[in-house]
């Protein structure tokens, strides 16, 4: 059983020393004891509940010998556990130190599909960005097909692992009646807000999840473009849209992939397509190129022997599984270097050409600043139409407008004190977490639909407790009459969200020495005074300012936090701060 383990060891390219006949030292890791299990019907012994791994060895005398793991068979592969804790079964791969490349290129792996790519990729996007780790990468790709499902993702782990992400995509432009794959991978904000747009006109604005070549020239600015290793052809019959490209989009490169698949004609098809682009696109003379060729191989299983999850993946899809190889995994330099190497002959420097390949891996990568803003909520924006606008000046007029038409329509008119007492408390949540403009989004769309005939839902999940809500529109539910919880649906602290600063907070009562000058205002038809060098917060010709009492005027909206609305402006005088 030893053979078998220092053959997967080997295999996986872990730097280890054998100990003796059970023992195994992992560079960097540690002691490793391999289990006997020849003879035994489980793995595990003991009773239901208290199960323990089939270990003869005691588990503290091999502590105490230095010994903190255990290696064991199970099915095809090798696994271990660390006797320090509670048994776990770790896969036996990525652990300390990796057994160094001969070549020496640095290089990134752009290739990789994610499970975010339904039924076809695979490998939790943590183990990814582990290998990448492991293999001593400064960053990582993503290229899914046809979706970003798992860049927010891929920046979290990477963040975690002290690496770069960097966020990519795949799809298939269309020009007339031709398609053409290509990836398109992020550099900058803008790069980022284009590839939203990308992936809006694949899955929303097509009928056939493509991209038009107008519509993907528009959305070049801080991105980078691959052209598919199949595109050579296109590229040499339409070079002036290659150039157009390359005028539009931060830099233009070529797929170089050369993976193997089980079917020869497939294997044929690309490898001619890579020789159509180094034979029309290369000046050998000058060491140039028209169009930079970069290594990216498509890459949807982390390990050669976990092709067969892309297979199975693939039938459950569709029933058949095309386009099968055992090739489109994680690979080192060493092996890319071999696999290109037969390809070239004496007439390039393929060193030279190899480094240079990589290297443009490292650049993109280098590039990538794109990130996602995280911490926060961004919540949407309404817009107000130019009527609205003339008529309500603002967001908050034109939402509470619609509330008071709402109630007076919608409340019993023997208890619309109470219908009026729980719309103030909610109002005050929504406002305070800066939601107004989200109850908006919401109250245009349901009326839209409405308007068209369309359907809508009675209820909206834990909506249903927002008389808001309902006196909108957005919810058919009375939950006053139902004595429903708007706690369920909004509080601040389940959405992580943040409590409005900026905004007027009324204290308690001051007492006014006798000289001292004051402001009287007016509102809803109560008159307060306040210290003249009391502060405001208000919305002035449709700016937000900050002012004293004395700089008030006449139409200034104050924005006063909705629980002193609620409970401090009872009639009598305050002070504000």
């Amino acid at each position: 059983m030893m053979k078998e383990l220092l053959e997967w060891l080997d295999a996986n390219k872990i730097l280890y020393t054998q100990i003796d006949a059970e023992v195994v030292e992992i560079v960097d890791f540690g002691r490793m004891l391999l289990a006997d299990l020849s003879g035994v019907k489980s793995i595990f012994r003991g009773t239901e509940g208290n199960l323990q791994f089939n270990l003869m060895e005691s588990p503290d005398v091999l502590i105490a010998e230095g010994i903190c793991y255990v290696a064991f068979p199970f099915g095809n592969n090798f696994y271990y556990y660390d006797l320090r804790e509670e048994f776990r079964m770790n896969i036996l791969k990525y652990i300390g130190r990796r057994r160094p490349c001969e070549r020496t290129e640095e290089f990134v792996n752009l290739g990789v599909h994610t499970p975010y790519e339904l039924l076809n990729g695979s490998g939790d996007l943590a183990l990814w960005v582990h290998k990448a780790r492991w293999m001593g990468h400064t960053a990582l790709g993503i290229a899914d097909r046809n979706t970003m499902a798992g860049t927010l993702n891929l920046q979290k782990a990477c963040a975690a692992a002290g690496i770069i992400h960097v966020f990519g995509y795949s799809c298939a432009m269309k020009f007339r009646d031709e398609l053409v794959d290509v990836k398109v991978y992020c550099q900058s904000r803008q790069g980022l807000q284009n590839l939203l747009r990308i992936q809006k006109e694949v899955m929303v604005d097509s009928q056939d999840s493509t991209i038009s070549c107008k519509g993907l020239l528009s959305r070049g600015q801080g991105n980078v473009l691959v052209l598919g290793t199949l595109a050579s052809y296109w590229m040499q019959r339409h070079p002036m849209l290659v150039q157009g490209f390359q005028a539009h989009f931060d830099k233009v490169y070529y797929q170089v992939d050369v993976s193997e698949y089980k079917a020869e004609r497939i294997d044929r098809e690309a490898l001619e397509a890579v020789k159509m682009f180094f034979d029309h696109f290369a000046d050998r003379d000058t060491g140039t190129f028209s169009v930079e060729p970069v290594l990216i191989a498509d890459s949807y299983y982390p390990d050669r022997d976990d092709a067969r999850s892309k297979v199975i993946l693939n039938k459950i899809a569709s029933g058949a599984a095309h386009r099968q190889s055992d090739d489109q995994y994680f690979k080192d330099v060493d092996e890319h270097y071999a696999a290109l190497r037969p390809l070239f002959g004496e007439r390039w420097d393929f060193n030279a050409l190899f480094a240079r390949m990589c290297r443009s891996t490292v650049e993109i990568a280098k590039g990538a600043e794109a990130t996602f803003e995280t911490g926060h909520m961004f919540m949407p924006r309404y817009i107000l139409r130019p009527e609205e606008k003339e008529q309500y000046r603002d967001c908050r007029t034109l939402f509470q407008a619609l509330l008071e038409m709402g109630l007076q329509q919608k409340a019993p008119k023997d208890r619309i004190d109470d219908y009026r007492k729980r719309l103030d408390e909610e109002v005050y949540i929504i406002e305070s977490t800066n939601n107004v403009d989200y109850f908006l989004v919401q109250w245009d769309m349901v009326a839209e639909a409405h308007r068209r005939g369309i359907v809508t839902g009675v209820g909206r999940g834990s909506a249903g407790g927002s008389l808001v809500s309902y006196l909108l529109g957005i919810t058919s539910i009375d939950p006053v009459a139902y004595d429903l919880l708007f706690s369920r649906f909004l509080v601040p602290e389940r959405c992580g969200l943040n409590w409005v600063q900026e905004i007027t907070v009324l204290g308690g009562n001051v007492q006014v020495e006798a000289g001292s000058s004051y402001v009287e205002i007016e509102m809803d038809g109560r008159t307060y005074l306040f210290d003249r060098d009391a502060q405001f917060r208000v919305g002035r010709g449709g700016e937000e300012l900050k002012i004293y009492a004395d700089q008030l005027q006449a139409g200034d909206d104050i924005r006063l936090d909705r629980r002193d609305i609620l409970w401090n402006l009872n009639g009598e005088n305050g002070s504000g701060r």
